[in-house]
């Protein structure tokens, strides 16, 4: 990946990160998607839900789905106590441990309004035997109010969303960048890499969709809608996975930072499309890990296999350090390999 390259990657993972998207919220950033890839596709639209698809040679006979889901884990407004405190709960997979501690942003009626969460100091809480548990109705989010007029002054109340704050940083090592979103905007960046790719390169004559899914934190919602309506070919999803970590054993977890995309296999991802995508990372000379799913839960690829009387599906992954926290880590090389690899498998279908 030369300087340019890592330059636009970077730029196109910030853009998306910079827009909220908490499950449910995603619409703020559909139009800004849809100018991010105007002028390399032939056309753009987008569904009720907000599911958006550019598509590149519509009238072609065959047709490749390229889904990454565009939401990302936060929180809503449950209540806002007397004292201007505000409870909330987790939307998608949250840790309450990683959730204590937070910076946020809550999504008010006149814009973003930061916040912290907070809960009772460790010096002041009730010691009990055994291990203690948080849990989050032991969490507040706080905004500086003192009563719940004011919380509701500045436009926030129940049903408000919240995301933790959208600052993202590269690493001072390697070429790494840390920050919340990375599920799945890295997988959604390596999709408009592969659009830009694509416009730049040989092009293909196939139809090939670039989709970003809405509502996949809550249950693969998006990509069942967005698969159902195109209904096509073949389709890749692009997620994350797990990546090496302090204090997973290898035998657990052995992919890694900055080796390339994961190419999964297992019982939902057809044999071709793990196949295409093999000879597609062959052709351009990405490289690639790879990893076993013995049942294939978790991404758009579950609810896009399915569709209609069925599509072959294949995962291509980006590797995630810390995921579903606000300081999710990817290799910034792994997203641009994943870009060649989708950009190439749309020349070979």
């Amino acid at each position: 990946m030369d300087r340019e390259w890592e330059e636009e990657v970077i730029s196109i993972i910030e853009s998306l990160v910079s827009i909220p998207t908490v499950t449910g919220h995603e619409h703020t950033a559909v139009e800004k998607i849809g100018d991010m890839l105007s002028d390399v596709v032939d056309e753009v639209s987008s569904d009720r839900w907000g599911n958006l698809v550019a598509t590149v040679n519509p009238g072609s006979d065959r047709s490749l789905m390229l889904a990454a889901h565009l939401d990302q884990i936060g929180f809503i407004v449950t209540s806002v106590d007397e004292d201007g405190f505000i409870r909330f709960a987790p939307v998608g997979g949250w840790d309450p441990r990683v959730a204590y501690g937070s910076r946020v942003l809550l999504l008010a009626e006149g814009g973003l309004v930061p916040g912290v969460i907070g809960s009772v100091p460790p010096h002041l809480r009730e010691r009990t035997k055994g291990e203690e548990k948080l849990d989050f109705k032991d969490l507040a989010m706080d905004v500086g109010a003192s009563s719940r007029e004011e919380v509701e002054s500045i436009g926030i109340g129940v049903g408000t969303y919240a995301v933790p704050d959208l600052s993202i940083w590269k690493t001072a090592v390697g070429t790494r960048i840390c920050g919340p979103g990375m599920d799945d905007k890295s997988g959604l960046a390596s999709i408009l890499v592969a659009a830009k790719m694509l416009a730049r390169g040989p092009g293909t004559d196939a139809a090939v969709h670039f989709v970003s899914t809405v509502q996949e934190e809550i249950g693969l919602r998006g990509a069942a809608m967005a698969a159902f309506n195109l209904s096509p070919d073949v389709a890749i999803a692009v997620d994350v996975t797990h990546a090496r970590a302090p204090g997973i054993p290898r035998d657990r977890v052995r992919v890694e930072l900055g080796k390339g995309p994961v190419i999964s296999l297992g019982p939902i991802y057809h044999r071709e499309v793990v196949d295409l995508l093999l000879r597609a990372a062959d052709k351009v000379g990405a490289p690639y890990q790879k990893e076993a799913d013995p049942r294939g839960r978790g991404t758009d690829t579950w609810a896009i296999q399915t569709a209609r009387g069925g599509i072959k599906t294949g995962l291509l992954s980006i590797p995630n350090r810390y995921m579903h926290s606000p300081v999710e880590m990817v290799d910034v090389t792994d997203v641009y390999n994943a870009g060649r690899i989708l950009a190439a498998a749309a020349t070979l279908i």
